[in-house]
């Protein structure tokens, strides 16, 4: 028995032997065993190339300069450094497969992602080449050469934009799908440090710089993921994002979400408000349902906010998200000294949007400094755009309590206005007096000229005492 326990304790020690040295043989081939499973894997189309490649025999491999280029050339995924652990066995069996690799992990990397539906509505994750756009913020430490001619018009911007997009979307619509994941099953835990991130879906094209992510992916299971950035552009501009959650593959046919986000500093500009509005905004959302068409609620919330003619402070609301849709309701803040409410509807994709609000008790005093105005008013006021400034148009009504200018008491202003773009007019202007009414149909301010109609003085029991009209 004594022979025979030692001749087993002897037979496993030499097994073992052999696989360490079969391990380190291997860790020294890394490079080899790289080349040949990159030359035969399907899940990436085109071609994987290392500059450097360092492998221990606990599976732990580090790698510099890796460059993954389609078909055709073009540079897909462009990695300076990172490294990965893949399962010794699977190694040393030859039997690779999506599940060999346990942890991946990814420094200063350049990731262009494309996001669409298939034929059944399920969303598909694809590796592209980078834009025109990502390329430009990935080199946006070099030098930048000033741009010569006159400052473009909104049109000109909106149309280049227009261009730019319609380029992109043609250049995806004729690119073939370079990842593929069909039938198999990924658990693996993925870590981005500093990276940038490019992601289109639908209309929509963000650049994300200073993204950080570690996330436990389980293509069949529950994925844990926690992702932060710095500063990010695009289709929406702001200081940073945070995006927190899990994805539930367990849930069929279509995975389940749950998400909180968190967009800081957001500027209203960048979403096409139509307005020169650069007030930081902060947007949160908890996201839950099916990931092709999650719902979202959250709040939004500005310090400042500064329209034309109106400087609101302490503005808090919330939001609901459907798709490309946003609506704000219960929307709060201080103006002038008074109060305002407001809610809202805004379009992500089309870029178009509907804001209406009501203010009580503004001071004139305040909103106009200097002109010797003092009353509240009560102010109805709506905003409508199709994107740009020359397509925003901003509505109201107005009414005063007693109040006086210099030395004239009056009892009442009202009247009702319409600005759009340079253009600002108001109706049915009426200054109610003791002794009675001074009324104008419309008087009009056009790029700087002003339109005056006739202004009519009544008496108290509303005869018309006089008119003037300032052509006479």
């Amino acid at each position: 028995m004594r022979i025979q326990k030692h001749h087993v304790l002897g037979t496993l020690a030499a097994l073992a032997l052999i696989v360490l040295l079969a391990l380190e043989a291997l860790s020294y081939g890394a490079a080899t065993i790289f080349n040949e499973v990159a030359a035969h894997q399907d899940m990436l189309r085109g071609s994987v190339r290392v500059e450097k490649l360092f492998a221990h025999i606990n599976g732990h491999v580090r790698f510099e300069g890796l460059v993954w280029s389609d078909e055709a050339g073009n540079p897909v995924l462009i990695v300076p450094e990172g490294s990965f652990y893949v399962k010794p066995l699977d190694v040393l069996s030859g039997r690779l497969s999506s599940r060999s690799i346990t942890r991946l992990e990814l420094t200063d990397a350049a990731i262009s992602l494309r996001i669409r539906k298939d034929d059944t509505g399920r969303p598909r994750l694809d590796f592209v080449t980078p834009s025109a756009e990502f390329f430009a913020l990935m080199a946006k430490d070099a030098p930048r050469k000033k741009r010569k001619g006159p400052p473009l018009s909104p049109e000109e911007r909106k149309a280049r934009a227009e261009r730019a997009r319609e380029a992109r979307e043609a250049q995806l619509t004729a690119q073939i799908a370079n990842f593929n994941r069909e039938g198999r099953r990924l658990d693996l835990d993925l870590v981005l440090k500093h990276c940038k991130v490019e992601v289109l879906y639908e209309k929509r094209h963000y650049l994300l710089g200073g993204a950080q992510l570690t996330a436990a992916l389980h293509s069949e299971g529950v994925s844990q993921i926690d992702f932060s950035t710095g500063g990010f552009g695009g289709t929406m501009v702001g200081r940073g994002i945070s995006l927190k959650g899990t994805i539930d593959a367990r849930q069929k046919p279509v995975p389940e979400v749950s998400l909180a986000l968190l967009a800081s500093e957001v500027d209203p500009s960048s979403l096409g408000f139509g307005l020169n509005i650069h007030d930081k905004m902060t947007l949160t959302a908890h996201f839950t349902g099916p990931v092709t068409h999650p719902d979202g609620t959250g709040t939004v919330s500005l310090p400042e906010l500064n329209l034309p003619g109106l400087s609101f402070t302490n503005v808090e609301g919330r939001v609901t998200y459907q798709g490309a849709r946003l609506d704000f309701t219960d929307v709060t803040a201080s103006v002038y000294g008074g109060s305002f409410a407001a809610r809202g509807t805004y379009d992500l994709d089309a870029r178009t949007y509907h804001l209406e609000g009501h203010g009580e008790n503004l001071s004139a005093a305040k909103a106009l400094p200097g002109k010797h105005l003092k009353c509240l008013v009560a102010l109805d006021i709506a905003i409508d755009s199709a994107g740009s400034a020359r397509e925003t148009v901003t509505s109201g009504s107005f009414v005063s309590g007693p109040g006086r200018y210099h030395l004239i008491v009056f009892d009442k202003l009202s009247g009702r206005f319409t600005d759009r773009y340079h253009d600002l007019q108001f109706y049915d202007a009426d200054i109610e007096m003791a002794g009675g009414h001074i009324k104008t149909d419309t008087f009009r301010i056009k790029d700087k000229k002003l339109t005056l109609a006739p202004i009519e003085v009544y008496d108290a029991d509303g005869r018309l005492l006089m008119t003037y009209d300032k052509d006479d």
